[in-house]
């Protein structure tokens, strides 16, 4: 169990609606290495989401199991060994870029686990060095993305589930981003999961890209992705990068 992050088994998700039982997520079998990025790819509706809030324990599954460490989800969130990312970065507006990014350590005591950096050092790893005092509206949509993730990181997580969190930015600082996560990825060892609605994304960060069925939620295939290391722009538009998209898209087809 130490070489692995997540383990899911039989994990199926179940909600009771005015029109009957929902299926969201049926029998997930999946492994995520320890220190891994693996990105979540499907139709809209396969339960994307609903997965990466079961590993949070902000869902209870309704079979199956999920371990994060090889304890619970819920013992992982309450070491806060998790961090979370979503799609709206959710700052706190009257409060600076440094104070958003304390956040967490204020609401936990104060504390963050063995050799979590700081959040001065966050900052910097994330490219907004100088910008301690600014406040969200002084920020772009990138920026506050970035402050989003230095405040996921500031408790010092093993696992940083990120949910569509680059979907609403412009193509431009999305590329961006993508590069620079990978740096954060890289000189943390995080283990990440990564939702996202774009191949070219899913393919360009993942170390492996899991592709979810809809209607239910199952598994449809589970694609590595040798890629090398490191990961730069450039390489989308190497032949290999197009066939992996192109097998990804055809996938993504028969969903």
């Amino acid at each position: 169990m130490a070489e692995t992050a997540v383990s899911c088994e039989g994990v199926s998700v179940r909600f009771t609606t005015e029109r009957g039982t929902v299926t969201a997520l049926d029998r997930i079998d999946l492994t995520i290495p320890r220190g891994s990025f693996l990105t979540l790819l499907g139709p809209s509706g396969c339960g994307k989401s609903t997965l990466l809030r079961v590993m949070a324990d902000l869902i209870a599954p309704s079979g199956g199991r999920v371990a994060v460490f090889g304890g619970t989800p819920s013992s992982a969130r309450l070491k806060r060994e998790i961090g979370f990312v979503f799609q709206d970065p959710a700052l706190l507006p009257w409060r600076t870029v440094l104070d958003n990014v304390t956040l967490p350590l204020e609401v936990g005591g104060g504390k963050a686990l063995p050799g979590a950096r700081t959040p001065q050092q966050l900052l910097e790893l994330v490219g907004l060095n100088g910008w301690e005092t600014a406040y969200p509206h002084e920020l772009s949509g990138g920026m506050r993305q970035r402050v989003a993730i230095a405040r996921a990181l500031v408790s010092g997580p093993r696992l940083l589930l990120m949910d569509e969190p680059f979907g609403a930015l412009d193509e431009i600082t999305r590329d961006r981003l993508n590069e620079e996560l990978l740096q954060v990825w890289s000189s943390t060892g995080t283990t990440i999961v990564f939702v996202t609605h774009s191949i070219y994304e899913a393919a360009f960060l993942g170390q492996q890209v899991l592709l979810l069925a809809a209607r239910p939620g199952r598994v449809r295939e589970l694609v590595p992705v040798t890629l090398p290391m490191p990961r730069h722009l450039g390489q989308r538009e190497t032949p290999e990068f197009t066939a992996l998209a192109g097998h990804l898209r055809r996938v993504l087809e028969t969903c």
